[in-house]
């Protein structure tokens, strides 16, 4: 909870900072906010599909999914890297 937060009130100085250098903050603020939130949520479309397509959603580790498909199909290094970041 607390760390949720936390990021939260860093996203929102980051935004106050932006709108004080922006040249036209009431038009390049909004389309900064849009367009972050839109690239967001496709990576997060993708990534979904992507474990999906490794794993049947049934199997699919909720504490680990991603590391947990990688060593399914037999990309150990993949797991590897995933688990650590």
């Amino acid at each position: 909870g607390a760390a949720i937060i936390f990021f939260s009130y860093i996203g929102f100085d980051t935004v106050a900072t932006a709108a004080e250098e922006a040249k036209n903050p009431s038009r390049d603020l909004p389309i900064g906010i849009i367009g972050s939130l839109g690239i967001a949520t496709v990576l997060y479309v993708l990534m979904c599909l992507v474990i999906t397509g490794l794993q049947s959603y049934e199997a699919i580790d909720i504490y680990a999914p991603f590391a947990t498909a990688f060593k399914a199909v037999g990309m150990q290094w993949a797991s590897y890297i995933v688990a650590v970041g």
